[in-house]
């Protein structure tokens, strides 16, 4: 029996222009396009003429429908594991499918692309010789405050992700715990034509966007301590 394979595929994360021709090839051919919410799935292969009905794997069905996508390799077929946007993986359903494929022996690739992380480090301006993937943090406002006062001591660059809406809110909680004096950037709107970085101090960058708020997508960057 020869087992199927697992293509994790980047896709753009604004930018349509951003796909690769790598990209492209690997979603026409695959048997099966796994994606995490249908309609984004949807609308991305809509845009770029490739007329298939992708699978849905999500936090919602994760657990009941890695099975069948692995009997999908186990019978032969290519699969290919995209997400809303950018390279999949990143706080995106997926892992249990890829720890799953390894285990019975499939062939697991990666086809490479946009990543508002790599984008986001590069325009920074911060030291990235070296960094911390912190992630999204909690959500609850006490326990977002702990998580950043564990970032006091980092002398890395530090990257955080967020939702848009609570922007001003985790910038306030950076500023009261680190100090208004720490340098950061956070990149909006990463590839598109709206795209920019807003740089500075803490105190300055709270202040600009208390000034004119933004509600997009978002990175975060913290400089290192001193």
């Amino acid at each position: 029996m020869t087992l199927g394979a697992l293509y994790i595929v980047s896709t753009p994360i604004g930018n349509p222009d951003d796909i690769s021709a790598r990209a492209l090839r690997v979603l026409t051919e695959a048997d099966v396009i796994v994606c995490e919410e249908l309609r984004e799935g949807e609308r991305l292969l809509k845009r770029y003429g490739v007329n298939k009905s992708p699978v849905d794997l999500n936090e919602h069905n994760e657990q009941s429908r890695t099975p069948e996508l692995i009997a999908e390799l186990q019978a032969g077929k290519a699969l290919a594991l995209i997400s809303d946007a950018g390279t999949p993986l990143f706080y995106d359903p997926g892992r249990l499918l890829v720890d799953e494929a390894y285990r019975i022996g499939a062939h697991v690739t990666a086809v490479p692309g946009a990543s508002s992380l790599m984008v986001a480090l590069v325009l920074s301006g911060l030291p990235i010789n070296q960094f911390r993937f912190v992630g999204m943090l909690p959500v609850k406002r006490e326990e977002r405050r702990k998580a950043i006062a564990n970032l006091q001591s980092e002398k890395l660059t530090c990257v955080l992700l967020d939702a848009p809406y609570r922007l001003s809110a985790v910038l306030n909680d950076l500023a009261d715990v680190l100090g208004r004096e720490r340098r950061v950037a956070v990149a909006c709107d990463l590839t598109m034509p709206t795209e920019f970085v807003a740089r500075g101090t803490l105190g300055t960058v709270v202040e600009r966007f208390r000034q004119q708020p933004f509600k997009g997508e978002y990175v975060i960057l913290i400089e290192g301590a001193k």
